[in-house]
């Protein structure tokens, strides 16, 4: 497996992680902007914030937005929560789990990742690039923010089948499926409009079905 990133807060909270990840192949920075300045390529960001103020998506620098990152935080306000995920993060998990179950949880996200790395989409006249969560129509690429490939991703990967709110939530959002589901509709009229989707110039649709979900139809 290729290199994971580990940011931390404390001493603490490194000995924790190393314990965590075992043998895995990490490096630990004690700070996201040290992280940016390595020049290095990292398969997953493991990101461990147990007593900063800031939310943790606030300090990723922006050279590595679009990796697979792993939030571990004691901050659980559902504000955090939702402001991490909806920035980019793949998964955000409660840091005062036992480490069994936190070991358990990082496993599972790392294998999740490994199923799906470089796993590129082509549906013409869009190319899904998995490994920079990057859009294109032809050559050019497309404004999408890391949730927004998410979910076109999602959708587009299954096209043709109807997709349910609770499906995205969960395997989109990675929340739990009774959260407020109007940040799905607020990510499809952003998708709709930089795909430009939904008009004469695209034979590709995103419909919504009363009380389903959505579904893309060609």
């Amino acid at each position: 497996m290729d290199k994971i990133a580990v940011v931390i807060d404390n001493v603490h909270d490194q000995t924790l992680m190393a314990r965590l990840l075992g043998v895995r192949n990490y490096r630990f920075f004690a700070q996201c902007e040290w992280l940016c300045k390595s020049n290095e390529k990292f398969w997953s960001i493991i990101i461990c914030k147990s007593t900063s103020q800031q939310t943790p998506m606030q300090s990723v620098p922006s050279s590595h937005i679009n990796s697979r990152i792993i939030v571990l935080s004691n901050r659980i306000d559902e504000d955090v929560i939702v402001e991490t995920l909806t920035a980019g993060a793949h998964y955000y998990f409660d840091l005062r789990d036992s480490e069994r179950v936190l070991e358990a949880r990082i496993d599972a996200a790392l294998k999740r990742h490994l199923q799906h790395e470089s796993r590129d989409l082509d549906v013409a006249p869009y190319t899904f690039k998995a490994d920079t969560r990057a859009v294109f129509h032809g050559k050019r690429m497309l404004n999408l923010n890391p949730r927004e490939f998410d979910l076109a991703y999602y959708l587009f990967s299954n096209r043709g089948r109807v997709v349910s709110d609770s499906e995205l939530m969960t395997s989109v959002w990675t929340l739990p499926a009774w959260q407020d589901k109007r940040r799905i509709d607020t990510s499809i009229c952003r998708i709709k409009k930089k795909m430009n989707l939904n008009t004469a110039q695209s034979k590709w649709k995103i419909m919504r079905l009363f009380k389903q979900g959505y579904q893309i139809l060609c």
